[in-house]
């Protein structure tokens, strides 16, 4: 925009400069009179007035610089421009640190894929070299491999008449880092584990609730308790579908030692590892333990996740019947020369 520049046409008038129109101000000020365009002192020099009116021409100089000098200015961050692309380019600058948060998830998935691949744990990397990176970073699988586990997660599908996408590098990774963290104690747990995590996740493809996702209102109302913290919802994320505020202070508290999950719940959701993580929580804390599971017992582990509706009686056994059917085609996988037991929910 031009520089205002304050100039008189007469003795009696006065022009402005304003948003670009010339406008009529008020008189030239007692004392002075209009001179060469001015208002200037009548013992004012010519040479005065035509210093300021040099001024005024060298700010207006100044404004009208040439474009592409303006834009040496803008490459330095000057113009608002180029910042506004910098921002948009740069969006994870603004995510909060601590989650990992929903641009850093997937930052998170992106470093454990990279970190797949550099391993040779693709699938183009065989046998040999997936056991390669796992045997290193996840100690001992039971010979469990990205292979095994791909395999597993898509004829449990088949095995109920579904056709779920073979996992990720990032979510076999995933998987295979938390099994010691989740205290899987051999492969048959391991099997056991997964078909439970498979169906409540609808074959790896939800790691939130799909209804509350739809319904984000209805559900926040339903799954609501006084110890919530505002403006946080508790329904199910992560694989294993945690919900309630007391479960995500839990495996908080379990995972952490703080209640950073409480505060910020999406990331339960959005993070690979963390949807992973309080999976292996939930099954260290409140599965495993149970003398069912570790007697081989599938059915007992449906219990201690849903018995409440699934077994015993309740209005949903056919869905425990279908995690059976998936546990059945894992096991071999996992664990050949293994029987699979059904009891402990429906029988």
């Amino acid at each position: 925009m031009t520089t205002d520049r304050i100039v008189c046409g007469t003795d009696t008038s006065l022009l402005i400069c304003s948003n670009n129109q010339w406008m009529e101000f008020s008189n030239c000020t007692t004392g002075t009179v209009c001179k060469d365009g001015m208002c200037v002192h009548p013992d004012e020099d010519e040479g005065a007035a035509a210093d300021q009116d040099s001024a005024s021409a060298d700010q207006q100089k100044s404004s009208d610089e040439p474009a592409d000098q303006q834009d040496t200015v803008t490459a330095q961050g000057g113009e608002d421009t180029n910042q506004d692309e910098q921002q948009v380019s740069s969006p994870v600058a603004e995510t909060p640190a601590a989650d990992g948060g929903s641009e850093q998830a997937q930052s998170t998935e992106e470093n454990a894929q990279a970190s797949s691949d550099g391993g040779g744990g693709g699938d183009e990397g065989g046998d040999s070299g997936s056991s390669g990176s796992e045997s290193t970073s996840t100690g001992d699988n039971f010979g469990i491999n990205c292979d095994k586990f791909k395999e597993a997660v898509t004829k449990a599908g088949d095995a109920i008449g579904q056709k779920y996408p073979a996992p990720s590098d990032s979510q076999c990774q995933s998987f295979l880092k938390g099994m010691p963290e989740g205290e899987i104690a051999s492969a048959r747990e391991a099997a056991m584990f997964l078909a439970n995590i498979i169906w409540e996740s609808d074959g790896l493809q939800a790691k939130e609730e799909y209804a509350c996702q739809e319904m984000p209102d209805w559900c926040a109302e339903n799954y609501k308790t006084p110890e919530d913290v505002s403006g946080q919802t508790y329904w199910g994320r992560g694989y294993i579908q945690l919900s309630w505020h007391y479960n995500y202070i839990d495996a908080s508290e379990g995972l952490y030692g703080d209640d950073r999950l409480a505060k910020d719940t999406s990331q339960v959701a959005k993070n690979e590892d963390i949807a992973w993580a309080v999976s292996f929580w939930f099954w260290k804390d409140r599965v495993r333990s149970d003398p069912g599971v570790q007697e081989g017992n599938f059915g007992a582990s449906i219990n201690k996740i849903n018995g409440g509706l699934e077994c015993n009686g309740g209005a949903a056994a056919d869905k425990a019947k279908k995690r059976y059917e998936m546990y059945k085609v894992i096991l071999p996988i996992f664990a050949p020369g293994e029987t699979p037991k059904e009891s402990g929910c429906y029988n």
